[in-house]
């Protein structure tokens, strides 16, 4: 039987091709013992604001922590950078058209109390998944014995959940060892994501930005 399965990274509030690709399989293996990216979107992602893009980072404690994993990764709770991306968040979708709904659900899961990176984007991740409608079942990577690098482990992984296909971004092209997969008995899957245009705040369309964007400006019937 057909089983798909996408793996990725617990990003902070991702853009809407990780949700798409979410929503087409039939479990996400969230890789969170990989080691955190300082520069990449694990803490960060952008918006869309009147004067152009911004980020939305999360501060991290990195000091001696050059290797870390991204579920060992802790929050740097000693500013109160809950509330000043709240401001932020309200500042800047304010007036878009879902904003009070969506503002709600962000806003519990920002004052809960969170020590470590990953716990706080699975709870973001859990809150935009019930807005888009996605029910498919998630589960951590940490959870399973496996061995190996880069596909190879990957392959483990999905074999662990009897995966047929493997969904992944475009992206993965650079490194995806295809034949691996192949002498496995694993099909890869190309994400085909044509980005939607949707109505956005502040002139001309800008895709690619954190799905807060999307939901704030759609709202969650027209998200679905």
């Amino acid at each position: 039987m057909k089983r798909t399965i996408t793996i990725h990274q617990p990003d902070f509030l991702p853009w809407l091709g990780f949700f798409d690709r979410w929503k087409q399989s039939d479990l996400l293996i969230i890789l969170d013992d990989v080691q955190f990216l300082r520069r990449g979107w694990h803490h960060r992602d952008r918006i869309k604001t009147r004067d152009g893009l911004a980020w939305l980072t999360i501060p991290v404690q990195k000091k001696g922590n050059f290797e870390q994993m991204i579920n060992q990764v802790k929050i740097d709770n000693q500013s109160d950078w809950q509330r000043r991306h709240l401001a932020t968040i309200r500042h800047v979708y304010r007036k878009a058209p879902f904003f009070e709904s969506i503002f709600e659900s962000l806003h519990d899961a920002y004052l809960g109390k969170t020590e470590l990176l990953v716990s706080f984007n699975l709870r973001l991740l859990e809150i935009a998944a019930e807005l888009l409608g996605i029910d498919t079942p998630y589960i951590l990577a940490s959870r399973y014995n496996v061995s190996g690098r880069k596909s190879e482990r990957l392959i483990h992984l999905i074999q662990q959940e009897g995966g047929t296909d493997y969904l992944t971004g475009t992206g993965s092209k650079n490194y995806l060892d295809v034949g691996l997969f192949s002498r496995a008995g694993i099909r890869v899957i190309w994400q085909d994501f044509p980005h939607p245009i949707y109505p956005q705040l502040y002139g001309g369309f800008v895709p690619n930005l954190s799905v807060i964007d999307f939901m704030m400006n759609c709202g969650k019937q027209n998200v679905r």
